[in-house]
């Protein structure tokens, strides 16, 4: 499993593995007044870039792949029909993904599916207690953010993977079967206009897995995209 500099995407076997594209957000945002353009186009773009440079045979979408919750969008549709043409595609469904068997891509329900060592799921369901069984549990869904204030005050925000370690007790007590030294890996959202801030974490649901406290997010590890380590979620006041 590989990381890919500057970019919130893995490398896994020849497989791209992102999340929440939220395809198709201009339309919300246009309705608030702002204008973004063909900003789905230019995700696409920086998709198709990374499988022809990393030389992708399989893109997998953990989730969220549109932003409309109930319908599947002209735009969505045709994006993955461009991408279908570089790799073979497969979805797991989000709780944003309605509609989608209608893109031709193959779907994963929301319970994820087991990929090599690693277990995959969107986060805002129960994983199937095959994933847990894995050497690692990748989701999405939370689009983690970190805050930074520079010298000047100015506060502004970065996405961030969060890596966790498990808590046995509490898994044992939903899951007969699970590997008790899985970690968490946690994605960053691939649109960049998506994210919640760390200190939302504990105040806002974020599906099972961090509701149940399966694993110790304040002993979380964080790193920005550019693979700096910024400590614990603890250290950071979170």
């Amino acid at each position: 499993m590989r990381f890919i500099y500057n970019a919130p995407a893995i490398i896994y076997k020849r497989t791209l593995i992102i999340g929440d594209t939220h395809f198709g957000m201009e339309r919300k945002l246009e309705r608030k007044g702002i204008h973004a353009g063909d900003f789905s186009e230019k995700l696409f773009s920086k998709i198709k870039k990374l499988i022809i440079k990393h030389k992708i045979i399989r893109l997998i979408f953990l989730g969220d792949i549109k932003d409309d919750i109930t319908t599947c969008d002209e735009k969505t549709k045709d994006i993955i029909s461009k991408l279908q043409l570089l790799a073979d595609v497969i979805i797991i469904r989000g709780n944003h993904d309605g509609g989608i068997e209608h893109t031709g891509a193959q779907i994963i329900d929301s319970g994820g599916f087991v990929y090599g060592n690693l277990g995959l799921a969107h986060g805002h369901a129960w994983p199937s207690e095959k994933l847990l069984q894995c050497d690692y549990l990748v989701i999405a869904h939370s689009h983690p953010m970190a805050s930074f204030e520079d010298k000047l005050g100015k506060r502004h925000t970065e996405p961030v993977w969060i890596f966790a370690n498990p808590i046995p007790d509490n898994i044992s007590k939903h899951y007969k079967k699970f590997n008790k030294k899985i970690k968490l890996i946690v994605m960053p959202a691939f649109n960049p206009l998506v994210g919640y801030p760390l200190d939302s974490y504990g105040k806002k649901s974020f599906g099972p897995i961090f509701d149940n406290k399966l694993f110790k997010l304040d002993d979380a590890l964080l790193f920005k995209l550019n693979g700096i380590s910024l400590g614990t979620l603890e250290k950071l006041g979170v």
